[in-house]
């Protein structure tokens, strides 16, 4: 079995990161976003944002951390390595992940920390994302879930019947 986390920047993201990594022996981890705090191997990082794609590299750099991961984007870009084409309604950092995760072959998907719950550092609410997830709905509903929040609302949390099946 094929199964991925990704890490959001939430306040409950380690709770959320402790809880599903316990759920898989092995697992791929995707951050999500340049602010991921997550300080440990990554082999993705999902971003709308080119400035993330500029700044975590030399982020990690400086902390030692890895840097040989793939960047998922949603356009072309010096540095980017895997697209997937913007289709409105946005869904987030989150939802790019996701998807690309779907598409590398992931059978399943947690989102750690990505709850698009409250606000941002710019104080715009999370939940105009909310319409990207639902007009994505069929797509990832079988293969991702979450452990915090709107999205696991949305989505399910992770079970021991949904991790057996395939």
């Amino acid at each position: 079995m094929n199964n991925i986390l990704l890490i959001g920047r939430s306040p409950e993201w380690l709770s959320d990161f402790e809880k599903a990594s316990k759920l898989f022996e092995e697992y791929s981890v995707m951050a999500i976003g340049g602010n991921c705090l997550y300080e440990d191997y990554i082999d993705f990082l999902a971003t709308y944002h080119e400035r993330d794609i500029l700044l975590y590299q030399p982020k990690r750099r400086l902390k030692k951390l890895n840097t040989d991961y793939k960047v998922i984007h949603h356009e072309k870009r010096e540095n980017v390595d895997i697209i997937i084409p913007y289709k409105p309604p946005s869904g987030s950092s989150a939802l790019l992940g996701s998807l690309a995760s779907i598409k590398l072959g992931y059978d399943k998907i947690v989102l750690c920390g990505c709850p698009l719950e409250g606000k941002n550092e710019k104080k715009s609410s999370y939940s105009i994302f909310w319409k990207g997830w639902k007009a994505n709905f069929e797509e990832v509903k079988d293969k991702v879930r979450s452990m915090s929040g709107w999205t696991k609302e949305l989505l399910g949390e992770p079970t021991g019947q949904w991790i057996s099946q395939y």
